[in-house]
């Protein structure tokens, strides 16, 4: 059996937790050890003395914590400071993201450490149930973000997003129908907001306008989307497939199509470089105005409700982590296939194909990787 280390985010902004205290329960309450950093779930409203309540073992430090436990838990990718403190024992479980930034990837590989993509983890549908579940709140959020964004301190032209009884509701426009814009469009919906949601997946189309109606859903062009952004209140950009199978690109251009005041939501800034006019900003100095139109272009906006998303990331991430802390990385892998494309890196070397082919790397097979017992 691993012991399970839940660490405090560095990350500014960041106060959401893998694991609430009820999760850390869970374990406790199938005979493994949780060693919690102090604080770590204060900011969402978790704290120190639920986690004892629930039989975590509280430590003063994360260095503390990387000494005592060897499968660590934490939301953002592994910092610079955490670099030295990861050896050849541990595994860390983590939003990774490892096609960003090869000189990370570099001193990933160096730790000789072990990690976990949370969000390439797979159900036994081939879904991504944790990147779905923080996709969800993203998207939900988005239409909230958008209700203030259209309002005059922001920059936004005034309007009320689900109109009223003499006024019409705003016209939004979203472009990708995956969790998060699915879930944008039956939220704005549902507020009577007026919603044109463009698939990339046309495939899918009677599927989208049966589970989405009233919303009017349309395959992806751009002369539809250069038709639509003139009338178009607020534009949500949801693009992102994690096998880079969309080459969307919204230029300069066609923003000025929306009138001034209009908000553009880029929830794909972090991931995918879609939109021309966007970059990454952070919850401290969300927005920004280029050519009358105000940008939101939050990489984490999960992070909002810090509460809500801890639960949700709870909920769908227990089972992996039960597993791995009470079988071990091998058995794990052997009893649950959907782990295996998100051990991204094991020991030094690269295990998954994808993250290998974008940074120019050699791919290891970790099957046998773990039969060599490196």
């Amino acid at each position: 059996m691993l012991n399970v280390g839940l660490i405090k985010e560095i990350k500014p902004y960041e106060g959401r937790v893998m694991l609430t205290p009820e999760g850390v329960g869970v374990l406790v309450r199938n005979g493994l050890t949780v060693f919690v950093e102090q604080g770590v779930g204060e900011k969402a409203g978790f704290p120190d003395l639920q986690y004892e309540r629930a039989g975590g073992k509280l430590l003063p430090t994360m260095e503390k914590v990387f000494e005592k436990a060897q499968l660590i838990i934490q939301v953002q990718p592994p910092h610079p400071v955490q670099f030295e403190l990861l050896t050849e024992k541990h595994i860390l479980l983590s939003f990774m993201n490892l096609t960003h930034q090869t000189d990370r990837i570099l001193s990933l590989l160096n730790t000789k450490s072990t990690f976990i993509a949370a969000e390439l983890l797979q159900d036994e549908q081939g879904r991504y149930p944790v990147l779905s579940g923080v996709s969800e709140v993203a998207g939900k959020m988005s239409i909230f973000l958008a209700a203030m964004l259209l309002t005059p301190p922001e920059g936004g032209k005034g309007i009320l997003l689900t109109g009223t009884e003499v006024s019409k509701p705003a016209t939004l426009t979203i472009l990708g129908a995956g969790t998060v814009g699915r879930s944008a469009s039956k939220t704005a919906t549902d507020m009577g907001v007026n919603v044109n949601l463009l698939t990339l997946k046309p495939e899918k189309l009677d599927q989208l306008k049966k589970e989405l109606a009233p919303a009017n859903v349309q395959p992806f062009s751009e002369e539809l989307l250069e038709k639509l952004l003139p009338q178009t209140d607020v534009f949500i950009v949801a693009v992102h497939s994690l096998k880079k199978e969309f080459d969307v690109k919204i230029t300069r251009k066609q923003v000025q199509l929306m009138e001034k005041g209009s908000v553009l939501i880029d929830v794909s800034v972090a991931l995918s470089s879609v939109v021309e006019t966007s970059h990454a900003t952070n919850h401290d100095q969300p927005s920004f105005v280029v050519d009358g139109v105000v940008h939101y272009c939050v990489p984490n906006i999960a992070a909002l409700v810090p509460q809500t998303a801890s639960r949700v990331l709870t909920k769908k991430l227990i089972p992996y982590v039960k597993l791995l802390a009470l079988k071990g990385l091998k058995e794990a892998l052997l009893e649950e296939p959907g782990l295996l494309p998100a051990v991204g890196i094991y020991k030094g070397k690269i295990t998954n194909r994808l993250v290998a082919d974008y940074h120019g790397q050699d791919f290891y097979n970790i099957f046998e990787l773990l039969e060599m017992n490196l």
